[in-house]
């Protein structure tokens, strides 16, 4: 019964009433030790870093930074926190009852969780980042890439902000010869190649290279492996002679290439000079394939599954668009 009361209460309520707290935690940044007075409560501590929960309300929170030798006063403003965002995401499901809902609640806003007030500074600066400590250059490193079934390998990539709010990176890989999968196998691909990517992106939000952004990749992969595959002396395709017709299984080399033009979608995280990259998109992908050390090369790869072949799409010989779906987290350290 309980689970049935759970699942009415997500397709009909609002993500914001059900997973906010009524209180949000901020982290505040000095760059020198200061005493905070949030709305109308004082904390005693004297620190360059200060830690609090604010309740959730639409309007701003009034803040008073006191130095030793400077106060400074502002409010910060509230936006629409992503749980309540969340319910646009599927109005089909809960027929928009968590827009109602949440519409004139407190727990629909939300403050910028890490705010940095400069007191060197005329005017006063807040952001969902630390600002005194902004990022030159960032080297990233993708542990998902050492686990992939296809075109395993260690990924380095390189970023560096080109403007506030532009930046350039470059990415470089080294195909791993066998993945984890294969280890226990008789048969290893032995996979040989590299991949290369230039990457322009934009940040929307907050200046490079924090928070949401849009980019623009171009991305060459070379690579040559060993492959297991049947042939025939014949094409399916075509009216054939089954009293001649001749089958066998061979092994041989595929060497292919890619170029594909991403579209990609990405948000950038610092914890602690650590930072998470995660993005998504959607792109065209330029494929050239052939093979080598065959005895035979004109006769023809067999497809026995139609469409659904994989194996069969990865290794066959000519030119070919398909569609990329970049998908990867990354982890990276500035400095």
């Amino acid at each position: 019964m309980r689970r049935y009361i759970l699942l009415l209460l997500l397709l009909c309520c609002s993500c914001a009433s059900l997973f906010n707290k009524s209180g949000q935690q901020i982290s505040l940044w000095t760059n020198k030790p200061t005493q905070l007075v949030v709305a109308t409560d004082t904390l005693a501590a004297k620190s360059t870093q200060h830690l609090f929960t604010a309740k959730r309300q639409k309007n701003p929170l009034s803040i008073i930074v006191i130095g030793d030798s400077i106060q400074r006063k502002f409010e910060l403003p509230t936006h629409d926190s992503f749980a309540y965002t969340s319910n646009y995401f599927y109005p089909h499901i809960n027929l928009f009852l968590g827009y109602l809902i949440d519409r004139k609640a407190d727990k629909r806003f939300a403050y910028p969780s890490i705010v940095s007030v400069d007191l060197n500074q005329n005017e006063r600066d807040y952001y969902d980042y630390n600002v005194f400590k902004k990022a030159k250059q960032l080297l990233k490193f993708s542990p998902v890439k050492l686990f992939g079934f296809h075109n395993s390998s260690i990924e380095l990539a390189y970023e560096r902000p080109t403007g506030s709010d532009f930046s350039t990176q470059l990415m470089v890989s080294y195909l791993i010869p066998n993945n984890i999968y294969s280890l226990s196998a008789d048969f290893k691909e032995n996979t040989k190649g590299y991949r290369l990517a230039l990457e322009e992106r934009f940040y929307i939000k907050k200046d490079a290279p924090y928070g949401p952004y849009f980019a623009l990749e171009l991305d060459y992969l070379k690579k040559k492996f060993n492959a297991e595959a049947f042939f025939s002396n014949q094409d399916f395709n075509n009216e054939f002679d089954e009293e001649t017709y001749l089958e066998y299984e061979e092994p041989f080399v595929v060497n292919t290439r890619f170029l594909s033009t991403n579209f990609k979608f990405g948000y950038q995280k610092e914890y602690d000079k650590i930072f998470v990259d995660f993005y998504f998109g959607i792109g065209r992908r330029y494929r050239t394939t052939f093979h080598e050390k065959r005895d035979n090369p004109e006769d023809h790869l067999v497809n026995n599954y139609g469409h659904f072949d994989l194996n069969y799409n990865r290794i066959k010989a000519g030119k070919s668009n398909t569609i990329s779906i970049p998908l990867n987290l990354r982890l990276g350290w500035r400095f």
